[in-house]
């Protein structure tokens, strides 16, 4: 993920009024405990209602009057929560622990312990909700933590908007893009139907499999790619249509790869296995 503070962006995006308050994005998740780890599931496991969001959120406030915190639910999938001041704590972004371990990635910094307990006593709210009782009776994914992350003080900078168009079907990214007022656009389904112009394309289609270790799922997405991003790139270099490429991956075994045509003469130079990238 950018290193971008992107709450009080998003939230005021989704028509929130973000003046004079702090703000992390609170999104629903679900916890599912998987020997001696508990891993995160995010939306995208859950069919949620507006309803029930309004349902959970409303007694999430109840709960947290007294510290003067509100919660919202512009939509089911994206909550936030507005706090009078900053939380001091560093969060960790959902997409960095989808299918991960959340015991290495619970908040940290001066006031980490505190957000911790505050996590358990939504948690416990969440639990026992009507809300998800009634959800896992239909045989529904419950609700039942949030989770915290991308807070934006006051003095936080907003994205700046690069000269190239902007392609991907993220919504974080989609709406960063808007926010920094770049020229936004769905990905093409294959580089052939991309603009001949120099263009930013984030390709996410692996994402998922890799989040929830399905390695045939990832080893397929990953063979479209190749077939319908990768080979015809490397053509397009051949052939003199592309001049430069940048390859950039995130995550703890992240890369970036800087290739230009000139590149393509070092034949002496013998190809190195995907697996020889990342650390054993």
């Amino acid at each position: 993920m950018p290193a971008l503070s992107v709450a009080a962006t998003l939230a005021k995006q989704a028509g929130l009024d973000t003046a004079g308050r702090h703000w992390l994005i609170a999104d629903p998740v679900n916890l599912r405990v998987d020997r001696d780890r508990a891993l995160l599931g995010d939306i995208g496991i859950m069919n949620l209602a507006q309803a029930e969001a309004d349902q959970l959120v409303a007694s999430l406030n109840q709960l947290f009057v007294e510290d003067g915190f509100v919660f919202y639910a512009p939509t089911p999938g994206r909550w936030f929560l507005s706090l009078p001041a900053a939380s001091q704590a560093h969060f960790t972004p959902l997409p960095d622990v989808i299918g991960e371990d959340i015991n290495h990635h619970l908040p940290v910094g001066p006031q980490g312990m505190l957000w911790s307990r505050y996590l358990n006593e939504m948690q416990m709210l969440l639990y026992t909700h009507a809300a998800n009782d009634a959800r896992e009776l239909r045989g529904d994914t419950p609700v039942n933590s949030l989770w915290l992350w991308g807070e934006q003080g006051a003095d936080s900078a907003l994205p700046t908007s690069p000269r190239q168009p902007l392609y991907s079907d993220s919504v974080l990214y989609q709406a960063l893009g808007t926010v920094a007022g770049c020229e936004v656009e769905a990905v093409p389904y294959r580089f052939g139907d991309l603009p001949a112009q120099d263009s930013l394309v984030v390709l996410d289609t692996m994402e998922a499999a890799a989040q929830f270790r399905d390695a045939w799922g990832w080893r397929e997405a990953l063979q479209r790619l190749e077939q319908d991003w990768f080979t015809p790139i490397l053509a397009a270099m051949k052939a003199g249509k592309l001049q430069s490429l940048t390859l950039s991956c995130d995550g703890e075994a992240g890369f970036t790869l800087h290739l230009q045509r000139r590149h393509l003469w070092k034949f002496w130079q013998a190809g190195k296995p995907l697996s020889s990238l990342y650390p054993q």
